[in-house]
């Protein structure tokens, strides 16, 4: 019943934003020039926001003088705190201005009036596989004077486009195979952006930088390469049978005589229980960590090999070459970028698909390039 309403709540919505927000469109902003540039991507998938840093570095390029200020949520903020391109990172958590009642109320209000103390003349909000009303609405409570965001998405209208001067049409029908770099690109499509870098990256602050290289010294010394292994996944159908990852474990440390570490994360209890029932070589276990320390460990790892999930974006975002195994997703929207990454896909997206054989030849050969 409720659903049956839906359309004609959305539009009631739609329409009352264009009576109390609604501005006109300002024009082509490829010749402005912005000194302040807030950049709102505040969803929480992490291999959403990593994906948004070709982006990022892009702005960089064009605006160098330019401040920038990324605007991520809680699970997104400790990833994205150091990253080169951006000046600042706010720390968006929406929880606090929910609850509390009146107090949340006045937490929110006194946050725009901050937001807005910060004159930014360009905000954009980049939306590549859903769009945020929350993300939208922030864009234009923070005054700035243009403001790039999606108009609709693969013939959805978006309900909060009066938020935006500069509207977006953004639809990949025609182009599914389009990776979601690009796709960030396309959402700032009226600034003129080039897209000549589409890695991935996390910047390491120095002390993390010194941890790793404490742990590559280490390395040195035990003559030994690093395989990392991630077996979970947020998503069930994105999990590779973790004995099968056990499988390629004892082959590769047997066979190549490589180190093993196994990455443990909050979700990921089942299927690593069960993967160490079936390991039956030395190993150690990442767990328990923060994101940080967790990708310092990625990054002196010579190989990592992982389901298609959050893993395996920070992996490649610290230089890791990635053996990404996917199913249902595509993997030419969302694996890695770069000669030194490689995927496999089960057949018609089932990932337990892929066989214990064609996952341990493509790791040896990627550990055979690696030298």
């Amino acid at each position: 019943m409720l659903r049956a309403f839906e359309p004609t709540f959305k539009r009631f919505i739609s329409l009352l934003l264009r009576f109390l927000l609604g501005s006109p469109p300002c024009g082509v902003a490829a010749d402005l020039t912005f000194d302040r540039i807030l950049v709102i991507r505040q969803h929480n998938q992490l291999g959403d926001m990593l994906c948004a840093v070709p982006l990022l570095r892009a702005l960089r390029d064009r605006f160098p003088s330019a401040s920038i200020v990324l605007m991520a949520s809680p699970v997104n903020y400790d990833v994205m705190v150091h990253l080169r391109y951006v000046d600042r990172v706010i720390n968006f958590d929406k929880r606090e201005f929910l609850r509390n009642g009146v107090c949340g109320i006045g937490n929110l209000v006194r946050f725009i009036r901050t937001l807005r103390a910060e004159n930014f003349d360009l905000a954009i909000v980049p939306s590549t596989v859903s769009m945020s009303f929350t993300s939208d609405l922030l864009a234009r409570l923070s005054g700035a004077r243009t403001r790039i965001g999606a108009n609709s998405l693969d013939g959805r209208e978006n309900i909060a486009a009066c938020c935006f001067n500069l509207p977006v049409e953004l639809d990949w029908r025609t182009t599914p195979t389009r990776h979601q770099t690009l796709r960030n690109f396309d959402v700032a499509r009226p600034l003129g952006l080039r897209t000549p870098d589409l890695r991935l990256e996390m910047t390491l602050n120095p002390l993390e930088l010194e941890e790793a290289n404490l742990l590559r010294q280490k390395k040195v010394e035990h003559g030994k390469k690093i395989v990392v292994y991630h077996p979970g996944a947020g998503k069930v159908p994105n999990r590779w049978d973790p004995r099968r990852f056990a499988s390629v474990v004892n082959t590769l440390a047997t066979a190549r005589g490589v180190c093993t570490f196994i990455s443990w994360g909050p979700m990921d209890d089942e299927p690593v229980k069960e993967m160490l029932r079936h390991v039956a070589v030395p190993y150690k276990l990442i767990k328990g960590r923060p994101i940080r320390a967790v990708a310092v460990y990625l990054s002196v790892a010579d190989l990592v090999i992982t389901n298609d999930t959050g893993i395996m974006h920070v992996a490649a975002a610290v230089g890791a070459p990635v053996l990404a195994l996917f199913g249902p997703t595509d993997p030419a929207q969302w694996a890695p970028i770069g000669a030194q990454h490689r995927f496999l896909r089960g057949e018609r997206g089932d990932i337990q698909c892929l066989s214990v054989s064609e996952v341990t030849r493509t790791a040896e050969e990627m550990l055979a390039a690696s030298g």
